[in-house]
């Protein structure tokens, strides 16, 4: 014999509306291994969508410095600005980017 369930779990119809849903415009990615740790990302800025070659070194246990726990990150280490726009063309976490270069036409195009 089922039990019925609690009313604070029964679902009422909410009055307020529910929040849409936020989407994000699609970005084209491409990534190639250049070196044991270092990788090449190929992408479009996702502010200007200018055909950008990012190269990265993802950071492993062995290739990275453990941080003091006392120690905040004022700025990002992968904080990086796209030469056309000049602003955050990718988010990118656990990683170094060594250097970035505006392509002169869009791979996706």
């Amino acid at each position: 014999m089922t039990k019925p369930m609690p009313e604070k779990f029964d679902r009422q119809p909410s009055s307020e509306p529910e929040e849409p849903e936020q989407f994000f415009p699609t970005q084209h990615l491409k990534v190639s291994q250049t070196t044991d740790v270092g990788q090449l990302l190929v992408c479009e800025c996702r502010n200007c969508s200018s055909p950008l070659s990012i190269e990265v070194v993802f950071l492993t246990p062995q290739n990275s410095k453990p941080r003091p726990k006392s120690k905040t990150d004022t700025k990002p280490d992968n904080e990086v600005k796209c030469p056309n726009c000049g602003r955050v063309p990718i988010f990118l976490e656990g990683c170094v980017v060594t250097s970035i270069v505006q392509l002169p036409s869009s791979p996706w195009q």
